[in-house]
């Protein structure tokens, strides 16, 4: 019986996630005016905005749990498969899209920000940006600890003489350090994600936060399906 890795346990659960974001995001496109044809009060606008944190948030603490029992298939999560088309490949960071992105796709959804709100937002970016760079000299740092000489020289042995005296453990040990760096590097990156959305909502008025939860629920979904990842 073939063993199913954390990677493909998630991929599995990623399709059916698929499914039920294509449904949120009509319902968000529904919900973008509030008019008498439509009859989507203000009130469901707000319950739909909270449903679809949820339903977000589910997908990050789905992701989390199997990069926690990955393994060796923590660099899977890096560059998945779910997200291997070209274009996904240039706004990947750290596994996923970049935090500050959702700023970019508030100014494009939304034209009506008061003053105090572009304030807050603009705080707030700069809040981000400095957690993404926070994020990024760790996971250097990571990365830096594998390149150390005695790792390296343990590492060469491989292909030149096959491993002696304490090298494999060494080597077996900086790779542990790697693989545990790197999934605290992605946990702390997908916690700054959620993070970001959710303040920015805070911001916004509720047909602002459908508006840009739209955008960024449209965003993601082309990404997933030029990859193919459906089950319909």
């Amino acid at each position: 019986m073939p063993v199913t890795t954390s990677s493909q346990s998630f991929t599995s659960f990623a399709n059916g996630w698929l499914i039920r974001h294509r449904h949120f995001v009509e319902q968000l496109a529904c919900a973008s005016s509030l008019d008498e044809t439509n009859r989507i009060t203000l009130q469901d606008q707000q319950f739909l905005v909270t449903q679809f944190l949820s339903h977000c948030l589910q997908y990050y603490q789905e992701k989390s749990s199997a990069v926690s029992v990955a393994g060796d298939n923590v660099f899977t999560f890096f560059s998945p498969p779910w997200f291997t088309s070209s274009y996904a490949r240039l706004i990947l960071w750290v596994g996923d899209f970049k935090p500050s992105l959702v700023f970019k796709l508030t100014d494009s959804s939304v034209d009506d920000l008061t003053r105090h709100q572009r304030d807050r937002i603009s705080t707030l970016r700069a809040e981000t940006r400095r957690k993404e760079r926070d994020v990024m000299r760790d996971f250097a740092l990571v990365q830096q600890s594998v390149a150390d000489p005695p790792v390296m020289l343990a590492a060469r042995g491989v292909g030149a003489r096959g491993m002696v005296d304490g090298e494999e453990s060494d080597l077996e040990e900086a790779m542990e350090v790697l693989k545990n760096g790197m999934a605290a590097a992605m946990n702390d990156a997908d916690e700054l994600r959620c993070a970001t959305v959710g303040r920015v909502v805070e911001i916004l008025t509720t047909s602002q936060a459908v508006k840009v939860l739209r955008t960024i629920g449209e965003l993601h979904l082309r990404l997933r399906e030029l990859v193919g990842l459906e089950s319909e």
